[in-house]
């Protein structure tokens, strides 16, 4: 795999963020219609069933797929060898389901479980071809492609959800969006990519990429505990209404902070496979890394922290309010996520995927120590449940960087020299909007002067202090207009 330079990392960057602003500027708008439509209950539902497919997605996403990215040289024969195991597992997965489906829907005592379930899950099967042509498209940089076939998938599914909705068909509306998303994903990228079909099958191949796959796996099923399970427990403990609080609590910080970091996380890993052999040179690809995705990142989850509550009553009304609590924690956990994946990727490019599942049991011991604790003994509130978790995903930040320290002698010290001017330009948002808040003005204006404000301050704060990234940024916008 040939050297990954500056320029294509900044232009591939680039168009993977532009098209998760456009998709999730379109997925925002669309979900929050939909939001007003729909009860929390049926986004209860669903979030149900997100966490079956998620528990699909550790085999089909990752593992042998991360596999292909980091292999030196790749085959036809491979990337057909992986699409069949997965066409496999979608298969084994899909039957579980179609047959566990009533017992589910008994347990979680929510009858209209059983069918979603059995029809949502068929997306694993477009899934699992899709996802293969996209490591493909990831390891060749095309992500200006896969970034045109994302947008036009998601706009397309996302009106089709909203036409059902408007004629009343409460969840389905959801899950029909969804199959259609995966679906179109998959047709288009075929198209694309002139995908040929192949299904052979070589067990050298398999045998070659098990290793490193054996600690992608694990590592990705202990995340998938992690960040699932208080889903499943808080739908059978509590009701499908206060899980659907919960994840639409999550659900706009995730989009916003979690999309906006994988925009620089998709090509992050195959820039740092291709400079493996050089941990300097890794090392300072990695600071730059993460001094501009928390420069584009920090000023995002602080600025709607800060009018988290105008947010949801102008957005989603009165009715989400009970989940603003969780919604603030949310912008605080996305804010620091980035170091610990960014730490991740460090593992997979050096091939020590195995510390990933160290920190992952951590993270997952003490996560479900705090679930058992928190909700089935003490049976506190769900606010309690994810402050607690807050707590310990900057504890697990820590650890990450202990690691990475070790790995690539990235120190702590550093690491807070690259955060910190980002940081100071951060704060005087949060006392600006929260100034305006006070005046007691309409909700919708309120909120548009609260966003204009804060994007002006850290604009002019950024400018006065010549920030390095802002003029690098800067830069290459004006590079890029030129062209």
């Amino acid at each position: 795999m040939q050297k990954v330079t500056g320029k294509q990392f900044a232009d591939n960057a680039v168009w993977k963020f532009s098209e998760l602003v456009i998709r999730k500027i379109v997925a925002l708008v669309i979900s929050t219609i939909l939001a007003r439509l729909l009860s929390p209950e049926a986004y209860g539902i669903v979030a149900l069933t997100t966490v079956f497919i998620t528990f699909s997605d550790i085999f089909i996403l990752n593992g042998f797929n991360v596999a292909l990215i980091r292999k030196k040289e790749v085959t036809e024969e491979d990337y057909s060898t992986v699409m069949f195991l997965s066409l496999l597992f979608s298969l084994f997965m899909y039957s579980l389901f179609f047959v566990s489906a009533p017992f589910l829907s008994s347990v979680y005592r929510t009858p209209e479980l059983k069918n979603v379930l059995r029809i949502i899950t068929t997306l694993l099967f477009f899934q699992s071809v899709a996802t293969v042509i996209r490591a493909k498209g990831t390891r060749e940089l095309r992500f200006r492609d896969m970034s045109f076939v994302t947008i036009v998938e998601n706009l397309v599914a996302g009106i089709i959800g909203l036409i059902i909705a408007y004629y009343g068909f409460g969840v389905w509306a959801l899950v029909t969006q969804q199959i259609i998303a995966v679906l179109l994903d998959m047709i288009l990228l075929s198209v694309v990519f002139r995908w040929k079909f192949k299904f052979c099958f070589h067990i050298e191949t398999v045998k070659e990429m098990l290793s490193f796959t054996i600690g992608v796996l694990s590592s990705s099923f202990m995340d998938f505990l992690g960040n699932n399970v208080s889903s499943l427990v808080i739908g059978k403990v509590y009701t499908s209404t206060e899980l659907g609080y919960y994840n639409r609590g999550n659900m706009y910080p995730e989009t916003i902070g979690l999309n906006t970091y994988n925009a620089i996380n998709s090509v992050l890993l195959p820039t740092l496979v291709s400079r493996q052999n050089d941990t300097r040179d890794i090392h300072d690809v990695v600071r730059r890394v993460v001094s501009t995705t928390e420069y584009i990142l920090f000023p995002m989850m602080i600025g709607l922290l800060s009018i988290s509550r105008n947010f949801i009553l102008v957005l989603l009304t009165e009715k989400w309010l009970p989940c603003l609590g969780i919604f603030m924690c949310a912008c605080i956990s996305y804010l620091i996520n980035p170091i610990r994946a960014i730490g991740y990727n460090i593992f997979f490019a050096l091939g020590e995927s195995k510390i990933t599942v160290k920190i992952e049991c951590c993270r997952v011991i003490a996560m479900l120590l705090n679930l058992y604790v928190t909700i089935i003994i003490l049976k506190e509130s769900i606010l309690v449940l994810t402050i607690i978790n807050l707590c310990i995903a900057f504890l697990i930040m820590m650890i990450t960087q202990h690691y990475v320290k070790k790995c690539i002698n990235y120190s702590y010290l550093e690491l807070l020299k690259d955060l910190m001017p980002t940081i100071l330009l951060s704060l005087p948002i949060v006392i600006v909007t929260t100034a305006i808040d006070l005046m007691n003005m309409n909700d919708i204006l309120t909120l548009l002067i609260q966003v204009m404000s804060g994007i002006t301050i850290y604009f002019i704060g950024s400018l006065i202090s010549k920030n390095e990234n802002f003029r690098k940024l800067l830069d290459y916008v004006k590079r890029g207009v030129h062209r």
